[in-house]
């Protein structure tokens, strides 16, 4: 890499860093606080995500815009390739996400959303993942749903080429999952029910951020953005409202919220 990236790099941790300290410190409602006594989370599916005293779950993957829909991998298994990844990986990904990929480097307790464990469900199939995993290094937090639930992941189509990009995923891929997850995840129920506060109302893409508590069964509690259908529930919704909303995970969005007396 070229000086003036690992400056940009060394500016960035020290500023994750400061943002970590101000976010743990932080107690104003709807941040999302971390303590050493909080539950080890378990996945809720096979998108699940889970760290030690700090849980990154997904009940699903979300569908990348068009641009990245026909990305494909042609490096899966690509000894060169990994090794490659791997030099990119210790200097860009190992401070956030670990040594082990499981979401516990160094700066991952400070952050408002928690980086991703990479070692749950890399992969179904060959090919199954290929374009979302590609969206998500590629444009990293900066994208919503990510943005509105606080990622700090940075967009590294500013910081990487596409072959680095490929480069470091196909590392991910030979170091925490060897071979495909050729296994089924375990069905979700046809809707789950929930409560929390409204972080924030994005109507441009029919998107609710709420912080809630532990759905049983589907997910912990968390700040979590989720897709609204039909978008009309959102009208009369603002940050701070307590509510009580019904997931059809089919659908993979909330179609139904009831505000709730504070």
């Amino acid at each position: 890499m070229v000086c003036h990236t690992s400056i940009w790099w060394l500016a960035l941790m020290v500023s994750l860093l400061l943002v970590g300290t101000q976010v743990t410190a932080d107690e104003r409602p709807g941040k999302h606080k971390h303590d050493n006594k909080a539950p080890r989370g378990k996945p809720a599916d096979g998108h699940g995500h889970t760290t030690e005293g700090h849980t990154h779950q997904h009940p699903w993957w979300e569908t990348p815009p068009a641009e990245y829909a026909s990305a494909r991998s042609t490096r899966w298994g690509d000894a060169a390739a990994s090794a490659r990844g791997q030099q990119l990986y210790q200097t860009y990904c190992l401070m956030c996400h670990g040594a082990d990929g499981k979401g516990t480097g160094p700066v991952a307790k400070g952050l408002p959303h928690p980086p991703a464990d990479l070692t749950h469900h890399f992969h179904r199939a060959p090919g199954d993942g290929d374009a979302y995993l590609f969206w998500r290094v590629s444009e990293g937090g900066q994208v919503e749903p990510f943005k509105s639930s606080q990622s700090a992941m940075p967009a590294y189509k500013d910081i990487l080429s596409e072959d680095q990009r490929w480069d470091v995923l196909a590392y991910v891929h030979a170091e925490f999952h060897k071979g495909f997850q050729t296994a089924s995840a375990p069905k979700l129920p046809p809707s789950v029910t929930g409560e929390g506060k409204v972080i924030a109302v994005v109507p441009t893409n029919k998107q609710l951020v709420v912080d809630h508590k532990e759905i049983p069964g589907f997910m912990e509690a968390m700040i979590m953005g989720y897709k609204v259908d039909p978008s009309s529930l959102l009208d009369k919704l603002k940050a701070g409202d307590n509510v009580r909303f019904t997931i059809d995970t089919h659908k993979q969005a909330i179609v139904k919220i009831e505000k709730l007396k504070k």
